[in-house]
Protein backbone atom coordinates (compact mmCIF):
# COMPACT_ATOMS: atom_id res chain seq x y z
CA UNK A 1 0.00 0.00 0.00
CA UNK A 2 2.45 2.74 0.66
CA UNK A 3 4.67 1.94 -2.34
CA UNK A 4 1.08 2.46 -4.24
CA UNK A 5 1.33 5.63 -2.43
CA UNK A 6 4.55 6.95 -3.69
CA UNK A 7 4.31 5.81 -7.30
CA UNK A 8 0.76 7.11 -7.20
CA UNK A 9 1.82 10.35 -5.94
CA UNK A 10 5.08 10.09 -7.71
CA UNK A 11 3.13 10.19 -10.78
CA UNK A 12 2.22 13.53 -10.28
CA UNK A 13 5.19 14.95 -9.16
CA UNK A 14 5.59 17.76 -11.83
CA UNK A 15 2.46 19.91 -11.40
CA UNK A 16 3.08 19.50 -7.36
CA UNK A 17 6.69 20.47 -7.50
CA UNK A 18 5.77 23.39 -10.03
CA UNK A 19 2.98 24.71 -7.41
CA UNK A 20 5.69 24.31 -4.65
CA UNK A 21 7.54 27.04 -6.43
CA UNK A 22 10.33 24.07 -8.06
CA UNK A 23 11.00 23.58 -11.39
CA UNK A 24 10.55 20.27 -12.63
CA UNK A 25 13.40 18.39 -13.45
CA UNK A 26 14.76 17.48 -16.66
CA UNK A 27 13.12 14.39 -17.53
CA UNK A 28 9.92 12.36 -15.92
CA UNK A 29 11.97 9.66 -14.05
CA UNK A 30 14.10 12.32 -12.36
CA UNK A 31 10.86 14.34 -11.12
CA UNK A 32 9.17 11.55 -9.49
CA UNK A 33 12.32 10.22 -7.81
CA UNK A 34 13.03 13.43 -6.62
CA UNK A 35 9.27 13.56 -5.40
CA UNK A 36 8.90 10.79 -3.77
CA UNK A 37 12.49 11.56 -1.62
CA UNK A 38 10.51 15.13 -0.58
CA UNK A 39 7.34 13.66 0.13
CA UNK A 40 7.25 12.57 3.78
CA UNK A 41 3.10 12.09 4.41
CA UNK A 42 0.82 9.57 2.75
CA UNK A 43 -0.97 12.18 1.08
CA UNK A 44 -4.21 10.68 -0.44
CA UNK A 45 -7.28 12.28 0.97
CA UNK A 46 -8.63 8.82 2.93
CA UNK A 47 -5.44 9.57 4.78
CA UNK A 48 -6.63 12.47 6.70
CA UNK A 49 -8.04 12.29 10.00
CA UNK A 50 -10.78 14.39 10.76
CA UNK A 51 -11.53 15.54 13.92
CA UNK A 52 -13.96 17.44 16.27
CA UNK A 53 -17.63 16.00 14.67
CA UNK A 54 -19.85 13.01 16.67
CA UNK A 55 -20.13 11.72 13.46
CA UNK A 56 -16.24 11.92 11.21
CA UNK A 57 -16.24 12.56 7.48
CA UNK A 58 -15.18 10.49 5.11
CA UNK A 59 -13.49 10.14 2.07
CA UNK A 60 -15.57 10.91 -1.26
CA UNK A 61 -15.23 9.54 -4.90
CA UNK A 62 -14.51 12.71 -6.66
CA UNK A 63 -12.99 11.76 -10.51
CA UNK A 64 -11.74 16.26 -10.45
CA UNK A 65 -9.42 16.04 -8.21
CA UNK A 66 -5.92 14.09 -7.97
CA UNK A 67 -6.37 11.01 -6.96
CA UNK A 68 -10.39 10.79 -7.43
CA UNK A 69 -11.28 10.89 -3.50
CA UNK A 70 -11.78 14.07 -1.01
CA UNK A 71 -12.97 14.84 2.07
CA UNK A 72 -16.29 16.82 2.40
CA UNK A 73 -16.47 18.69 5.86
CA UNK A 74 -19.46 20.17 7.08
CA UNK A 75 -19.58 22.84 9.35
CA UNK A 76 -23.38 24.09 10.32
CA UNK A 77 -22.00 26.72 12.88
CA UNK A 78 -18.64 28.77 13.47
CA UNK A 79 -17.00 28.94 16.31
CA UNK A 80 -14.44 31.35 17.83
CA UNK A 81 -12.71 28.37 18.64
CA UNK A 82 -11.92 27.49 15.28
CA UNK A 83 -9.87 24.77 15.71
CA UNK A 84 -12.34 22.12 17.23
CA UNK A 85 -13.40 21.09 13.73
CA UNK A 86 -11.00 19.80 10.90
CA UNK A 87 -8.32 17.20 10.21
CA UNK A 88 -4.58 16.31 10.30
CA UNK A 89 -2.13 14.62 8.37
CA UNK A 90 0.77 13.38 10.08
CA UNK A 91 4.12 13.19 8.82
CA UNK A 92 5.67 9.75 8.03
CA UNK A 93 9.51 10.25 7.88
CA UNK A 94 11.49 12.30 10.03
CA UNK A 95 12.83 15.92 9.34
CA UNK A 96 16.23 17.89 10.33
CA UNK A 97 16.31 21.43 11.91
CA UNK A 98 16.79 24.09 9.10
CA UNK A 99 15.11 21.86 6.57
CA UNK A 100 12.41 23.89 4.28
CA UNK A 101 9.18 22.20 4.28
CA UNK A 102 6.54 23.05 2.12
CA UNK A 103 2.35 22.27 2.58
CA UNK A 104 0.42 21.73 -0.69
CA UNK A 105 -2.78 20.63 -1.04
CA UNK A 106 -6.03 20.93 -3.20
CA UNK A 107 -9.06 22.35 -1.96
CA UNK A 108 -12.44 23.62 -2.70
CA UNK A 109 -15.46 25.37 -0.82
CA UNK A 110 -18.59 23.02 -2.01
CA UNK A 111 -21.16 25.40 -0.15
CA UNK A 112 -20.88 28.61 1.93
CA UNK A 113 -23.21 31.19 3.64
CA UNK A 114 -24.53 33.60 0.82
CA UNK A 115 -21.36 32.44 -1.52
CA UNK A 116 -19.06 33.95 0.21
CA UNK A 117 -15.04 32.16 -0.36
CA UNK A 118 -14.78 29.24 1.31
CA UNK A 119 -12.20 30.06 4.81
CA UNK A 120 -9.75 27.33 5.90
CA UNK A 121 -9.22 29.44 8.98
CA UNK A 122 -6.04 28.02 9.56
CA UNK A 123 -3.93 25.53 7.92
CA UNK A 124 -0.28 24.70 9.78
CA UNK A 125 2.23 22.66 10.17
CA UNK A 126 1.95 22.11 13.90
CA UNK A 127 4.70 19.83 16.55
CA UNK A 128 3.04 17.25 18.18
CA UNK A 129 1.79 15.55 20.39
CA UNK A 130 1.75 18.83 22.72
CA UNK A 131 0.42 21.08 19.74
CA UNK A 132 2.59 23.90 18.81
CA UNK A 133 2.40 25.80 15.13
CA UNK A 134 5.98 25.93 13.12
CA UNK A 135 4.07 27.86 10.55
CA UNK A 136 0.45 28.84 9.51
CA UNK A 137 -1.47 30.63 6.88
CA UNK A 138 -5.49 31.21 6.66
CA UNK A 139 -6.82 30.77 2.93
CA UNK A 140 -10.10 32.03 0.99
CA UNK A 141 -11.25 28.91 -0.93
CA UNK A 142 -12.69 28.88 -4.26
CA UNK A 143 -15.71 26.22 -5.64
CA UNK A 144 -13.28 25.60 -7.82
CA UNK A 145 -10.54 23.28 -6.98
CA UNK A 146 -7.23 24.48 -6.93
CA UNK A 147 -3.78 23.64 -5.08
CA UNK A 148 -2.68 25.88 -2.19
CA UNK A 149 0.71 25.82 -0.34
CA UNK A 150 2.72 27.32 2.50
CA UNK A 151 6.01 26.61 3.47
CA UNK A 152 8.61 27.20 5.97
CA UNK A 153 11.22 25.72 8.36
CA UNK A 154 12.04 23.09 10.77
CA UNK A 155 12.88 25.26 13.81
CA UNK A 156 14.47 21.60 15.17
CA UNK A 157 14.84 18.00 14.53
CA UNK A 158 11.71 16.13 14.47
CA UNK A 159 10.61 11.84 14.49
CA UNK A 160 8.44 10.77 12.05
CA UNK A 161 5.03 11.49 13.27
CA UNK A 162 6.43 14.91 15.09
CA UNK A 163 4.39 16.54 12.92
CA UNK A 164 1.27 17.16 11.38
CA UNK A 165 -0.44 19.84 8.54
CA UNK A 166 -3.47 20.28 10.48
CA UNK A 167 -6.45 22.60 9.05
CA UNK A 168 -8.71 24.24 11.13
CA UNK A 169 -12.40 24.84 9.85
CA UNK A 170 -14.78 25.87 12.24
CA UNK A 171 -14.64 30.12 11.35
CA UNK A 172 -17.31 29.93 8.93
CA UNK A 173 -21.30 28.00 8.03
CA UNK A 174 -19.44 26.05 5.23
CA UNK A 175 -18.70 22.72 3.36
CA UNK A 176 -14.95 22.55 2.56
CA UNK A 177 -13.53 19.38 0.43
CA UNK A 178 -9.78 18.80 1.27
CA UNK A 179 -7.99 16.34 -1.71
CA UNK A 180 -4.82 14.95 -1.42
CA UNK A 181 -2.27 16.66 0.84
CA UNK A 182 1.73 16.42 0.32
CA UNK A 183 4.43 17.47 2.92
CA UNK A 184 7.39 17.90 1.10
CA UNK A 185 10.40 18.66 2.84
CA UNK A 186 13.40 20.54 0.33
CA UNK A 187 15.98 19.99 3.19
CA UNK A 188 18.70 22.46 3.44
Amino acid sequence: MKLLVVLGAAALAAPVIAAAGQEAAPSAQSAEALFAQRLINDPRAEALRPYGQPIAPVARSDKTVQFGKALRIQISSPTLEFGRIGAITPTLKPVKEGDRLVVAFWARAQKTQDNAPGKLCRVQLEATPVVRALFDQPFDVTPEWKMYKLSGKADRAYPAGGLNAAFHLACAKQVIDIGPVFILDYGQ
